[in-house]
């Protein structure tokens, strides 16, 4: 699915490339979602090595974007998306722009966190192809990307395990951050390095992934929680993830997964699914899976397990008709390569 810009750019004197390939994220849940709050939203994810996204500019005399991949984005979405991108242009006197092509094996509307990562390395790219030395807040800025979590774009710079402590509360309605743009960055805590376990990404081929307005639908219903269903999401996130990562401590992890899948927001995103994906998650763990979570609103699943039972896992998973990605976290950006 293309898309074609009205703006025309100076014509290259000399055609040059550059590819920005981004690693998806795992988002483990938002903290703090009820009223009067002194902080609202906040949350934890990590990156992974793959599947990535690869978004190439290639210099041209407009300014063109083709999705490639096997499930593009919609025409509203990538209208969306070439929106942000000549107000990108327009603000900091870009001339030179040229086609993006979005290819690589990363989904969108499963959980990956591709949405983010797609903005974010276009504009990145086309601050590189003017010779454009941008900071990593003035490309999030543009990208209108992280309103709601801080976790997508702090994974896109640096990758790692990401715990932020949302923003000061301004009492306007939780919402997605396909609708939030961003005020002010989120508080992150230090990022921690993800040991590199094996795991799997399970995407299911016939349960339908929600559409951004269902996700919209989803937090007008869902919000605000009570205040105690924070306090809980919030001591997993710290006392259980965050510390175990720090300490490389596998067995508390998992406990630290398996607990904030039954946390209020979890459980409200998995009951969007309804049965089909709770019985995927417990073949998962008869399988041999350590633990089983869902990234964001799904429906794509993640387990950590041994290495010796990743292909049974595999088999199971595919069994049940689903996509299946070996993978491990990563503790590095983006990677930006020039032609």
């Amino acid at each position: 699915m293309t898309i074609i810009s009205t703006r025309y750019g100076i014509p290259p004197t000399r055609m040059r490339e550059i590819r920005v390939d981004a690693h998806p994220r795992i988002h483990l849940g938002l903290l703090s979602l009820h009223e009067q709050a002194p902080r609202k939203n906040g949350g934890i994810g990590f990156a992974l090595k793959g599947p990535v996204v690869e978004v190439t500019l290639r210099e041209g005399s407009n300014l063109t974007i083709d999705d490639a991949r096997r499930t593009p984005m919609t025409s509203g979405e990538l209208l969306s998306l070439m929106e942000v991108l000549e107000h990108f242009m327009c603000a900091h006197g870009l001339s030179r722009c040229g086609l993006i092509r979005i290819g690589g094996g990363m989904r969108t509307h499963v959980g990956m966190g591709s949405a983010t990562a797609i903005r974010l390395a276009a504009t990145e790219a086309l601050a590189l192809l003017n010779e454009r030395t941008l900071s990593a807040a003035d490309l999030v800025n543009a990208s209108g990307r992280g309103g709601t979590s801080g976790i997508g774009i702090n994974a896109y710079f640096k990758g790692g395990l990401v715990c932020d402590l949302g923003r000061p509360n301004d009492g306007t309605p939780h919402m997605p951050s396909s609708l939030k743009a961003p005020v002010r960055a989120p508080l992150a805590l230090p990022i921690v390095s993800m040991p590199s376990w094996p795991m799997l990404l399970c995407l299911p081929r016939l349960i339908k992934a929600k559409t951004q307005q269902e996700e919209v639908e989803f937090f007008q219903r869902t919000t605000p929680l009570p205040a105690a269903a924070s306090y809980e999401a919030s001591y997993i996130a710290l006392f259980d993830i965050y510390a175990a990562v720090s300490e490389c401590d596998y067995h508390n992890f998992c406990q630290g997964i398996a607990k904030i899948q039954k946390t209020a927001w979890k459980q409200a995103e998995w009951a969007e699914y309804g049965e089909p994906l709770r019985f995927l998650a417990k073949a998962l763990l008869d399988a041999g899976a350590d633990c089983v979570g869902m990234s964001s609103l799904g429906p794509m699943l993640f387990c950590f397990a041994d290495t010796q039972h990743l292909d049974a896992i595999a088999a199971c998973a595919d069994a049940m008709d689903c996509d299946v990605h070996f993978t491990s976290p990563v503790n590095a950006g983006r990677h930006v390569s020039h032609a």
